[in-house]
């Protein structure tokens, strides 16, 4: 029971905490574009090779797929690192450019050092989606950051992991973290929009 009640209020913090963090984001963002006195201005999003973007291809020798967005006055391109199809939580590549001067503002970088270069055989999504409890709405196979919020598991699982978003019968939303090599359910995690 102890267990279940931290669990809880976890899942309360964290959610609190991703609440907080989206109000401050919109009230920031409509600050900036008042105090700017600029119209809301489109985003543009493409994808691109490095080797076939002069912009990008100046700095970033891989031939990762890169999401290129034009955001105010800046030009961003961004990488969700993957193993095989499994996204790595919290591993990116970020490149923000100023869209007038081409010059490099900022280039983030976050990768893991401990993930294996292919995935292991994992077991098949079908067969991760009859384990939950509750209808199935999605899976998405990943490599779970020991810093994430809304997958809490501790430790840290060292193989790939099934989330798969169900809806008991209730009408709640059930994120069911699953070993994607041994097929056993680790726990739950804290249901967010999918991407």
């Amino acid at each position: 029971m102890r267990g279940k009640t931290l669990l809880i209020g976890l899942a309360v913090i964290a959610i609190s905490a991703l609440i907080v963090g989206i109000v401050v984001t919109v009230i920031s963002t409509d600050l900036l574009r008042k105090e700017a006195n600029t119209k809301v201005q489109e985003k543009n999003e493409s994808w691109v090779i490095p080797s076939e973007d002069e912009l990008l291809g100046k700095y970033e020798k891989s031939d990762l797929p890169f999401k290129r967005a034009e955001i105010g006055n800046m030009i961003v391109y961004g990488y969700q690192r993957k193993i095989d199809n499994a996204t790595v939580e919290g591993d990116y590549i970020n490149y923000q450019f100023d869209k007038d001067t081409k010059e490099l503002k900022k280039k983030i970088i976050h990768w893991r050092d401990d993930l294996p270069e292919h995935l292991p055989p994992v077991i098949p999504e079908e067969e991760a989606e009859s384990i939950v409890r509750g209808k199935v709405q999605f899976s998405k196979l990943y490599f779970i950051s020991p810093n994430s919020v809304v997958h809490p598991i501790k430790p840290t699982p060292k193989n790939p992991c099934w989330v798969v978003r169900g809806i008991d019968e209730n009408g709640n939303m059930i994120d069911t973290i699953i070993d994607a090599v041994e097929g056993k359910i680790l726990g739950y995690g804290i249901p967010v929009p999918p991407p």
